[in-house]
Formats: C-alpha cells, sequence, structure tokens
C-alpha cells in the first residue's frame, strides 16, 4: 500500500508497457527490450535509494557569511620547499651511499664551511687540521675535502644514528 502511495508503482508499470508492447508485437527485439527495462529499473532504484538518503538526513541552514570567510587559523601553514627537499635527500642518502656523496655530504659540507668560518673564523679547506679537530672525528669523515666517492654507488648509507651524529656535531659548532 505504501509503494503505491508513494508513486514508485506506477513508474514500474510505465516502464513495463513498452516492455510488453515489445514483447507481442515485436518478437526478435525481446532481449533488447528486457534489458533496457531491467536498466530502468536500476535507475528507478538509484531514484529511491537518493530518495530514502536525502530523508534520512538532518536539514542544516545554509552556512552564514561569517562561516565562509576564511580564518587564518583554520588553514595549516604549507611546509617549505628545501625543507621538503631535504628531507628526501636524507631518506635517499640512507638508502644509496652515491646519494649520500653526491646530495647530501656538500650540503653538510657547505653548513660545516658556514658555521666554522662565521663562528671560529676557520676555512674549512685551509686549515683542515682545526676544521677536523672542532667537528670530531664522525662529522669530520663526511665532510673532509679528499673524502673519495664510493666504489659501488648501490651501497647501503649510513644509518640514521650516524646520521644524527654528524647533524648533532654541526650544530654544536
Amino acid at each position: 500500500m505504501k509503494l503505491l502511495r508513494s508513486g514508485w508503482l506506477a513508474f514500474v508499470v510505465v516502464g513495463l508497457l513498452p516492455l510488453v508492447a515489445v514483447w507481442l508485437f515485436a518478437p526478435g527485439y525481446r532481449q533488447d527490450a528486457l534489458d533496457a527495462f531491467v536498466l530502468y529499473l536500476g535507475a528507478l532504484g538509484l531514484a529511491a535509494g537518493v530518495r530514502a538518503t536525502r530523508a534520512a538526513t538532518v536539514h542544516v541552514h545554509e552556512p552564514a557569511l561569517a562561516a565562509e570567510i576564511d580564518d587564518p587559523l583554520d588553514v595549516l601553514p604549507e611546509r617549505p620547499l628545501e625543507l621538503e627537499k631535504l628531507e628526501r635527500d636524507v631518506y635517499l642518502s640512507i638508502g644509496t651511499s652515491f646519494h649520500l656523496h653526491h646530495r647530501l655530504r656538500p650540503l653538510l659540507r657547505e653548513i660545516a664551511a658556514t658555521r666554522l668560518l662565521l663562528r671560529h673564523g676557520v676555512d674549512l679547506d685551509r686549515r683542515p687540521e682545526l676544521a677536523a679537530q672542532m667537528l670530531g672525528p664522525a662529522a669530520w669523515e663526511w665532510v673532509r675535502p679528499d673524502r673519495e666517492p664510493p666504489r659501488d654507488t648501490w651501497e647501503r648509507g649510513p644509518q640514521l644514528a650516524e646520521l644524527t651524529a654528524v647533524v648533532d656535531a654541526l650544530e654544536r659548532i
């Protein structure tokens, strides 16, 4: 009774009429008519689902203009591209010694040279003995000017703990 009252049965009957007409008067197209009727029933099912879902949702008022204005505190700050690049270089350097030697090492060397020169007046290339003493053995091994490139470019890079020790040594300068 509820189905009849809602009008869905009328839609099914309206879709059934062309099926019956094709079934009686054009027997060669029975399969096509049946396919079309099944698609029609599927569309009715989707419409019924949309209607039921819409009826089940809570009606919320439209947002006010004040709610639409962006609050600067709601927006998360974007991460700097240089930070993302540096994180990627660290990750790749842990994976291969080639990336460590050719991408991360020059950056660490630049940081060490700048900090030594600005804070202590020591040139990394001209006074390597004093620079090695200030940096410590772990960091010096990475930034020394005569470090050889890796023989095996696919060799695994350093452990994260070793990298952390080098960064700590650079921060202590």
